[in-house]
């Protein structure tokens, strides 16, 4: 069997995800699916983004116009990405007003002089970059509202998406975090290492479920460094036993490897996923 050129793999959050959402979450991954694989030409990093601007778009999903709502009633986001060639990184946290996070993710990134903005900080740089803000009242979707309304975690939590490309890696990840968090709350998607992580001697992932947990594990970084000695499947295995093991953490994680194969696994009761390789010249 050919080996792949190009490998894109999306999730939608680990969580548990109600049997009535659970074909509108796939038929969502279908669309990130397709618009990630048509901006492959401009390299992996384009593919993840459009994967993840689709689920940003997606009010079924915790990021963009889907995101939870903070135990004050509005909405913080925050997003990463990452480029395996020379681990280039760019992130924001708790930001508001921002119509895709992932995008202002990106303009820290090409800025280069820092790896993550937070809060205002943020807000002020998006103005410079030219990136696109919103009226924070679009991010008040109704089904969130409620989960407020009862203090409980939703249906899934964080969107992302790793790709390869002729021997190079990147990810992109997105999330408003869960369902009545502290204002200033910053979890792992942000942050190289826990919540994403690609580099392209080894592999690209990118997880998704209790943040502090994931922080602490490093857990995105554990999962590709063991894509040094496994493939990409036995890697993400691997980051969710070791987040049961270690500190009875749920969630799950996508994976791709240096050769372009595609891994994903979770604990939770359900994780909307999908993968798609092209192995056409």
């Amino acid at each position: 069997m050919e080996a792949p050129r190009r490998t894109l793999v999306v999730h939608g959050g680990a969580g548990d995800w109600s049997e009535e959402l659970r074909a509108k979450a796939m038929a969502g991954i279908d669309r990130a699916l397709d618009a990630g694989l048509a901006a492959f030409d401009g390299g992996p990093l384009e593919a993840c983004l459009a994967a993840v601007r689709v689920l940003e778009d997606d009010p079924l999903f915790n990021a963009g116009i889907g995101a939870t709502l903070n135990s004050e009633g509005f909405v913080e986001h925050d997003a990463a990405v990452m480029e395996g060639r020379d681990l280039r990184a760019g992130a924001v946290g708790a930001v508001r007003g921002i119509r895709h996070p992932v995008d202002l993710a990106r303009a820290v990134m090409d800025d280069g002089r820092h790896v993550l903005l937070v809060g205002d900080g943020a807000s002020r740089f998006a103005a410079s970059a030219g990136v696109e803000t919103a009226d924070p009242a679009i991010f008040l979707v109704d089904r969130r509202r409620r989960q407020l309304d009862e203090w409980r975690r939703g249906d899934g939590d964080t969107v992302g998406a790793v790709a390869f490309e002729d021997g190079h890696l990147a990810a992109a990840v997105s999330t408003g975090g869960y369902t009545g968090k502290l204002p200033g709350r910053v979890g792992d998607s942000p942050i190289p290492g826990a919540g994403l992580y690609a580099d392209d001697r080894l592999g690209a992932a990118v997880g998704t479920g209790t943040g502090e947990l994931f922080i602490r594990l490093v857990l995105a970084k554990f999962a590709v460094e063991q894509m040094a000695s496994v493939n990409a499947a036995e890697a993400a295995t691997g980051a969710i036993d070791l987040l049961d093991r270690r500190l009875q953490g749920r969630g799950g994680i996508i994976t791709v490897d240096r050769e372009g194969r595609a891994g994903a696994a979770f604990n939770t009761g359900w994780m909307p996923w999908g993968d798609r390789t092209d192995a056409t010249p």
